[in-house]
Formats: structure tokens, C-alpha cells, sequence
């Protein structure tokens, strides 16, 4: 009778620990959230570049970082001037330095506009960069 009992358990055990097992490995149960799709795009200076239904255009660059090869006290920053606009007319300017937390462009529903960095990075060997040469990287993420 006790080897009926201890057999009976063990079975027991074993179905509801291979159900658990199997649980885990169903992709109902993901783990890991699943990352929205981020796309980086260029924005020359002066030049209106399309995500979707908005268009930002580069309209100034305010540009404090430390050169290349130099030695600095302060790191120092980037701030960018965007002209957003929907449906060809200006909704709104916004200016945003790109070493704050804080460095959206555009939100919607539908998708977030980011500054990411801008480019080319100062050098004490090369002339200073001419607003026209800016480019600004804008991290473009669909909802």
C-alpha cells in the first residue's frame, strides 16, 4: 500500500513539474520585453528631412564641446534648434541640448523623434565648423 501511495505522488510531482517546464518555454511567457524598432537618420543643416507625417529641419547648432586633442576644464555641450512641421506648416521650434536626458523633438502616438548626437565633432587641427556643415543624427522610433 505504501509503494502504491509513494509511486502515486511521484507521478503527481513529475506531471505537474514537466507542466511548469513547459509554461516557461511557451512564448506566451516572454521574458524580455520587446524593443520598439529605432532608425537613425541624418539631418543635414537647412534641409528638411521627412519621418512619416512630420519634417524637421536643422535651423541652428550652438556648439561648446571640448576639441579633439585639447585638454579641458568643462566638456562642454551641444544644443540643436529644430524647426518641426506637420503637413508642409511649422508647428513648432524646439531647441535641445543633446547631453540632458531630455532630448526629444517630436512625440506622438505614432512615433517619437530624438536628438542623438551631432557630427562632425570639433578639432583644434581644423577650422571652425560652419553651421551649414552640421549634421544632426535623430533616432526615428515607430510605435
Amino acid at each position: 500500500m505504501k509503494t502504491v501511495v509513494f509511486i502515486l505522488i511521484s507521478l503527481i510531482s513529475f506531471t505537474v513539474s514537466a507542466q511548469i517546464s513547459i509554461k516557461k518555454q511557451d512564448s506566451i511567457f516572454a521574458e524580455e520585453p520587446v524593443k520598439v524598432p529605432q532608425i537613425v537618420v541624418k539631418v543635414p543643416f537647412g534641409e528638411r528631412v521627412t519621418f512619416g507625417d512630420v519634417e524637421i529641419e536643422l535651423t541652428k547648432v550652438i556648439d561648446s564641446r571640448c576639441p579633439k586633442n585639447t585638454t579641458c576644464v568643462w566638456a562642454g555641450e551641444v544644443v540643436v534648434e529644430a524647426s518641426i512641421f506637420k503637413d508642409g506648416k511649422p508647428i513648432e521650434t524646439r531647441k535641445v541640448n543633446l547631453n540632458s536626458p531630455a532630448k526629444t523633438l517630436f512625440n506622438s502616438s505614432a512615433q517619437e523623434l530624438m536628438g542623438h548626437s551631432v557630427s562632425p565633432y570639433p578639432d583644434v587641427s581644423q577650422p571652425k565648423i560652419k553651421q551649414e556643415d552640421y549634421v544632426l543624427n535623430v533616432v526615428w522610433s515607430l510605435f
